[in-house]
Formats: C-alpha cells, structure tokens, sequence
C-alpha cells in the first residue's frame, strides 16, 4: 500500500536538545481517509538534560504529562530532567515488569539479545502495563510525550498499539517505527559504553539496538495471531473501551 504524504522526521521531528529521537504522532494517514492529528502525543528518547528551553519548548506545544517507560534503575542511573519541571506531570509506567516476571518464573530466553524474542514476550507478558500506559495518556490534561531509553523498544511498542488502535495502517506504522534507526547514534553510543562498563561484549548488546521494520512486522504479526489484534488485546490486558475511544476522539 502506498502513501501520497511519506512518513518522514523532515515534517515531524522535534528539535530538542535533550534528545535525540522525538517527534510527533501527528500527520500519519488513516486506513478510513485523513491522517492522525498533530500536537497531541509524543514519542521520544529519555529527556536527559533540558538545556536551552527544552522544557519551555514542550510546554509551548502543550504537552502536560510526560510518560517515563523506564525500569527503576535506569531512572535512578539517569534520573529525567522534565521531572521536577513547573506544569509538566512525569507518570512512571515500567513496561518491563511482566517480562521480569516472565523471566523469573521459566528462565531468561535462549538467546537473550534477540530482539524478535523480546518483542514478543514483552507482548505476551507486559499486556497490564502498556494498558496502564494508554490510561495515562488518554487521562492527560493537554498533550503527552512518552519515553524509554532509546525511544525504541518500550516506546516503538506502545507507539504501535497507540496508532493501530486508531487506524492507522500497519505499513505507515512500520515506517514510523523505522525512523528511530537512524536517528540514536548517539545513544548507541552511550548505551554500548555503558554496558561494556559491566562486563557485556558490545557485538551482544548491539544486536538489541536496531530498529528495522522486520523486527516490529514479527511482534505484530504474533499478536495478531496470539491475542486476536491490537484492541482485543489491549482490552483483555485491562484497557477500559472508554480510554481506547478518547485517544481515538483525540488523535483523529
């Protein structure tokens, strides 16, 4: 299927000095005709720093609530710098609980740098948290941003509910998704720094850090066949069917 208007960060990046991959949901092409609305959700790498009116930046396109994806280490080892900030709102929402969980109760996955696999259990596992996810977001008082780490994986994932629950096509939300690759060198780097600091060998933990359509086309299709598509398994996983109408009314 193709798109007259292309999915590009040329028309919905961010320029922030904090991050590094944000940009808005807004202007993507709806299967019914028309595209989602900008200026209402926000998807990004971890604000670390917000140095030059980062944070006057986002509260000048009315986000109010700020959704940090992260597990509790990764906070306190790079605590955000929106979290204190007057008239944003930071919610904790740690996607990566169930997959603990998951982990504790039948062991950690044969190869535990595959991305697919992650994807997938996180799929099956963290259903709870990603419907506490869109809670928040449709209960924001004006826009949202939400984040991980990389904006990658936690946030390519809700992402990909969040626009498929709308209409959006699945090829627009692969391209979406797809533009975050090019975008987190400089996370990369960080990220690959750091865990060699802990004794991982880079080529391991590089594997987890691309962000190709391939991986997120796998994790969807799985859902789909598992848990019968994005809405039903969002309201198994405890969505309210009113949250899932209000980001709809918002986004489109």
């Amino acid at each position: 299927m193709a798109f007259e208007t292309p999915v590009t960060h040329d028309t919905r990046f961010v320029e922030l000095c904090g991050t590094c991959n944000a940009r808005d949901l807004g202007g993507l092409p709806l299967v019914r005709g028309g595209v989602t609305r900008g200026g209402r959700y926000f998807r990004a790498d971890a604000p670390l720093r917000v140095d030059d009116g980062d944070a006057d930046a986002l509260l000048a396109l009315g986000v109010t609530t700020v959704l940090d994806l992260r597990e509790p280490g990764e906070v306190g080892r790079e605590p955000s710098a929106l979290a204190d900030h007057p008239g944003l709102t930071v919610v904790y929402v740690d996607i990566w609980s169930g997959l603990r969980a998951a982990h504790a109760a039948r062991g950690r996955p044969r190869d535990p740098w595959d991305l697919a696999v992650l994807y997938t259990t996180a799929l099956d596992h963290a259903g709870p948290e990603f419907a506490s996810a869109l809670e928040h977001l449709a209960a924001a008082e004006g826009a949202a941003l939400f984040h991980c780490t990389v904006g990658k994986d936690r946030t390519g994932l809700l992402a990909a509910l969040l626009l498929e629950s709308v209409g959006v096509a699945r090829e627009t939300i692969l391209e979406d998704y797809a533009l975050t690759h090019d975008r987190i060198d400089a996370v990369r780097v960080r990220l690959l720094a750091q865990s060699a600091e802990r004794g991982v060998r880079r080529e391991d933990h590089a594997r987890l850090l691309g962000a190709t359509p391939d991986v997120l086309a796998h994790a969807l299709s799985h859902l789909d066949r598992e848990h019968g598509g994005v809405r039903a398994y969002l309201l198994r996983a405890g969505a309210e069917a009113a949250t899932l109408a209000r980001i709809e009314e918002r986004l489109t």
